[in-house]
């Protein structure tokens, strides 16, 4: 399957000159917008970004643009789920030469991808276990940080061991963050001290949609897909068991076809990382694995980073989360530090910690 048989005509153009507001309206009717400055390809915008910030009363489309790689007809669907990760833009462009023909989409590519063997699959093969969560009685000042510290965007709501709630950015900043006084999104914002006291039953969704953990992934699709949500929360008897996301089920398609016993994709806004080396980041995580391979045998590592502002003795602030899925289970850590390597480094301390509890099993 390729480009070609995934392509979506389901988009808008916009100039790079063009107000950010005439962008905002657009999303309205799209959830794609590519950046065109003539013939010439600028980018594209992602909505979730433009929420996420302040929004200067005449800023322009080009302040805001994100560069997403640009697919061929002939792209196969593992390199588009590769290139969806690694940039974190999950509708990209498809041209055929240099003529803008349509694009590809997250939803797309796994609404075909499921009619295959894999939409029979477990989503307990894919889901990150030990996530992070909140009660009814936390407050916004606490969810904010999550969000923040491990850069997800949703939060199960647990009470007496049962799930009774989910709250996610999108809750926050619709029913708590007004539009004309968002603060940017990576900030803790402390002062913003009417918002952060505000308890979190106040806010979430009450008895959020889940499934269990031998519900097939085709299930989970098409869940997410007509309930235009990103993640479903997997339970069993209302008691959390993780969380499967669209972007978990990128993962096991990027890595077919590939040779190594565990194929490595870094992701995230690798330009925008001070410091980043990928040789280096390899090399690092190749040793790491050569530690365990006998036990884990084969599978993928997917290491996604995010640049906080913060910095110390000139080194940056970087959130590093790891998500090892292998013959012996999936084991997913995180680790937050300054500058690339020592963030490398604690996350797969943490990931190593879970490695050797598994084995003492």
């Amino acid at each position: 399957m390729n480009a070609e048989q995934l392509i979506s005509r389901d988009y808008r153009v916009i100039g790079p000159d063009e107000p950010i507001s005439h962008a905002l309206s657009i999303f309205e009717e799209s959830d794609t917008i590519i950046v065109m400055e003539g013939k010439d390809y600028r980018g594209v915008l992602v909505e979730k970004e433009l929420t996420r910030a302040k929004l200067p009363p005449n800023a322009k489309v080009k302040s805001f643009i994100k560069y997403a790689p640009k697919l061929d007809m002939n792209t196969p669907i593992e390199e588009i789920s590769r290139l969806m990760l690694e940039s974190n833009i999950y509708h990209l462009p498809v041209f055929d030469e240099e003529k803008l023909v349509g694009v590809v989409k997250i939803d797309d590519l796994l609404k075909n991808v499921i009619e295959e063997r894999f939409g029979e699959e477990k989503i307990e093969n894919f889901i990150s276990k030990n996530v992070r969560y909140v009660s009814p009685d936390d407050n916004i000042g606490k969810v904010i940080k999550i969000f923040r510290e491990a850069n997800i965007t949703r939060l199960p709501v647990v009470e007496d061991g049962k799930i009774v709630g989910v709250i996610t950015l999108k809750d926050l900043m619709e029913k708590v963050i007004h539009p004309e006084d968002k603060p940017e999104y990576g900030e803790f914002v402390a002062e913003k001290k009417r918002y952060l006291k505000i308890p979190v039953k106040g806010i979430m969704t009450s008895s959020p949609f889940t499934l269990p953990p031998d519900a097939k992934v085709r299930e989970a699709v098409e869940e997410m897909l007509n309930r235009n949500i990103g993640g479903i929360i997997v339970a069993e008897d209302k008691k959390l068991i993780g969380v499967v996301t669209k972007k978990d089920l990128l993962e096991p398609i990027a890595s077919r076809g590939k040779e190594e016993r565990i194929f490595i994709q870094f992701c995230g806004e690798l330009n925008k990382i001070e410091g980043f080396d990928k040789e280096e980041g390899l090399s690092s995580i190749q040793n790491f694995l050569r530690k365990h391979e006998s036990f884990l045998e084969e599978g993928y590592m997917y290491v996604y980073l995010k640049q906080h502002k913060e910095k110390r003795h000139g080194l940056p602030l970087i959130h590093c989360k790891i998500r090892l899925s292998s013959s012996r289970g999936m084991f997913v850590a995180s680790g937050e530090n300054y500058g690339f390597r020592a963030a490398l480094k604690d996350a797969l301390n943490a990931v190593e910690k879970q490695i050797e509890k598994e084995k003492r099993k």
